[in-house]
């Protein structure tokens, strides 16, 4: 029982920290970094008036969220839900470019 006790537990020199303080603590560092990396190209995106980009941002941070809870809520293998929810991304994210350079195309052909 006391093998059970101490196998979640990471030494560190002297000092024993259990290894979900680490992972969570990495975790939130991650975040942090993740945050301000995508504040600036927010920032960034919103002098330029790119809404189209702004929107698909948003939409993927959201379908990658709730792929990820849906996984973990039905206990399956979560990276085969991801990866069908960033193809479906990714075919979004083509077809957003893709459609509004058409368009132009074709008005200027008339």
């Amino acid at each position: 029982m006391e093998n059970m006790l101490l196998s979640g537990i990471i030494s560190i020199g002297n000092i024993g920290i259990n290894s979900v303080y680490v992972y969570l603590g990495m975790m939130l560092l991650c975040s942090a970094a993740v945050y301000y990396m995508v504040k600036k190209l927010y920032k960034w995106a919103i002098k330029k008036q790119m809404l189209r980009f702004l929107s698909y941002i948003g939409a993927s941070t959201v379908i990658i969220s709730l792929t990820i809870i849906l996984a973990v809520l039905q206990e399956r293998d979560a990276w085969q839900f991801l990866k069908a929810a960033v193809q479906s991304l990714a075919f979004l994210g083509i077809s957003l470019a893709i459609f509004p350079l058409l368009h132009q195309f074709l008005l200027k052909r008339k």
